[in-house]
């Protein structure tokens, strides 16, 4: 006779975790769970309990209990004191269009969305990374630079990060000076200073710890990076690296003849 683990349908579809693999095991769960859940489970389904789970992936109940922080974090499940873990109606991954020269706030906002950019001033200054180094002249390299970093949220949930290292007027005129509804773009445009010209270099990585922490999310997450490069009459403006968290962002970009 099965016993109620068994008859759970996560039972028969979970994949045990692999002891062999350099994946931490609660990543492993989440992994596993956050697929089961996207392609088998109903809104408003029941989990098995945290003691059920720990048999079907053989692991611990603190394992699995990370594993269950990080999907709630991300909007899969919703954990009900004293009544168990449920599979949450996922909200829209947010649409961010390439191409589109409206601030992407604003295009968020024109449908109804509350969008934001926090600047967090009381961040330590960062170093500019060798990817945008590495694309830079050695005296762009050694000019005269300011760093900022902005926390994106959209209905209250962090969807991505922006440093940005501004350069000459910008980086002197922008010294102590609060952003524009934490936009550095507009800020920069009341100042009468824009890149004419900008280059983006896409790329895919794991979340770091930092990120996971300001991102609210698990360590094992997938961002995209946008590394940019923007020049205005050939001088560099400013340099940039944001990463938009890949459970929450989706992109979109449109070709004609």
């Amino acid at each position: 006779m099965g016993t109620e683990t068994d008859a759970h349908p996560l039972a028969a579809l979970a994949r045990p975790v692999d002891r062999s693999s350099p994946m931490p095991a609660w990543a492993q769960v989440h992994r596993d769970l956050k697929g089961l859940i996207e392609q088998t489970s109903e809104i408003g389904e029941q989990l098995p309990t945290e003691i059920d789970m720990a048999a079907i992936y053989g692991v611990s109940r603190i394992t699995v209990r990370q594993a269950l922080s990080t999907l709630a974090q991300d909007g899969y499940i919703e954990r009900r004191q004293g009544a168990g873990t449920f599979v949450t109606d996922r909200p829209q991954l947010v649409q961010h269009d390439f191409g589109l020269m409206t601030p992407w706030r604003d295009r968020f906002r024109a449908a109804g969305e509350d969008a934001m950019s926090l600047h967090l001033q009381d961040r330590a200054p960062e170093p500019e990374p060798a990817e945008l180094a590495s694309e830079l002249s050695a005296e762009e390299r050694e000019g005269e630079k300011l760093h900022m970093k902005r926390l994106h949220v959209v209905n209250g949930r962090p969807i991505g990060i922006t440093d940005s290292w501004v350069r000459g007027r910008a980086a002197r005129e922008l010294a102590g000076r609060p952003l524009v509804e934490g936009s550095l773009s507009k800020t920069m445009t009341e100042l009468g200073i824009r890149s004419t010209e900008t280059h983006h270099f896409l790329e895919v990585r794991v979340v770091s710890r930092a990120e996971a922490a300001l991102l609210q999310t698990g360590e094992e997450g997938t961002l995209f990076v946008d590394w940019s490069i923007g020049r205005a009459d050939g001088e560099l403006v400013e340099t940039s690296r944001t990463v938009w968290l890949g459970t929450r962002v989706r992109f979109h970009y449109a070709t004609t003849p």
